[in-house]
């Protein structure tokens, strides 16, 4: 439930503490420390372009070593043979390119 904002000049509900900018003691200010922004109040440029922004729209495409039946097969090994952990890793890459709709290409490596 999100809280009513409250007008300057009325008090605050029961419980609610107002929140205030942390200050920087004398005593450490007087070393030479100042007090800094938190958060990027602007984007970050080099020579003109932006340096962050919002990830490019890229279709993501994974290439199976092997046929899913192969994997299937191969993961029901021993728990202690590297190829069953191998197979698990694909089969859980398949389930995750099909849960967020990438590619899938079935070859050798």
């Amino acid at each position: 439930m999100v809280s009513p904002e409250v007008e300057q000049g009325k008090e605050l509900p029961e419980g609610v503490k107002e929140v205030k900018e942390p200050q920087v003691p004398v005593s450490i200010s007087e070393l030479g420390v100042s007090q800094t922004p938190s958060q990027v109040g602007h984007q970050v440029q080099d020579v003109g372009q932006p340096v962050i922004g919002p990830p490019a729209a890229a279709t993501i495409t994974i290439q199976i070593p092997t046929s899913q039946t192969q994997l299937a097969d191969w993961s029901r090994g021993s728990p202690g043979n590297s190829l069953t952990w191998f197979a698990m890793f694909w089969l859980r890459m398949i389930k995750k390119a099909l849960h967020f709709g990438w590619k899938i290409v079935v070859g050798g490596i």
